[in-house]
């Protein structure tokens, strides 16, 4: 395994518990007056799936639950975490006001929300492509090995088999 992934990890759930965090800032103080639709929802979601369930799983089960870590089910979490953060960030970027328009520190924690959530998105962008590498390489190295023939048995002088 890469070394360099656990560290990406740490960065993933702090991103996270920023997002959790920027959510629940604008969850608080634009309670009464106006709404997201549900994107910022969408986005508390995101930090909390990340968080709870996707980078503890990613980090740990290959180390302490090898038997969990299973070669399909990690990239499959890695590409649904992605798509539910590239599908997050660019839903709310699409909402957000223009710069010129944004002058409110709710708005400011908007646009942090939205640059945490594509930098969030990268991450996995990254972590996932080596981990479809490694699966590729996995069923390359199990063909290779279906593919050599077996040793061949043959007797010697005393009657019992030995490989050659």
């Amino acid at each position: 395994m890469l070394t360099w992934i656990y560290p990406l990890r740490v960065l993933q759930a702090i991103l996270s518990l920023a997002t959790i965090g920027l959510t629940a800032y604008e969850i608080a103080s634009l309670y009464d007056r106006w709404s997201y639709s549900n994107v910022i929802y969408y986005m508390l979601f995101n930090g909390c799936w990340t968080t709870a369930i996707a980078v503890p799983y990613l980090g740990l089960a290959p180390l302490a639950f090898p038997r969990f870590s299973h070669q399909f089910a990690i990239p499959a979490i890695e590409l649904i975490t992605g798509g539910l953060w590239l599908s997050g960030w660019i839903a709310l970027a699409a909402l957000m006001p223009t710069p010129g328009n944004c002058n409110n520190t709710s708005c400011h924690a908007l646009q942090a929300l939205v640059v945490v959530g594509a930098v969030q998105w990268a991450t996995f962008v990254v972590t996932n492509t080596f981990a479809l590498i490694d699966v590729k390489n996995s069923r390359a190295n199990t063909k290779r090995h279906a593919a050599e023939p077996a040793p061949e048995m043959a007797a010697n002088g005393n009657g019992a088999e030995t490989t050659v």
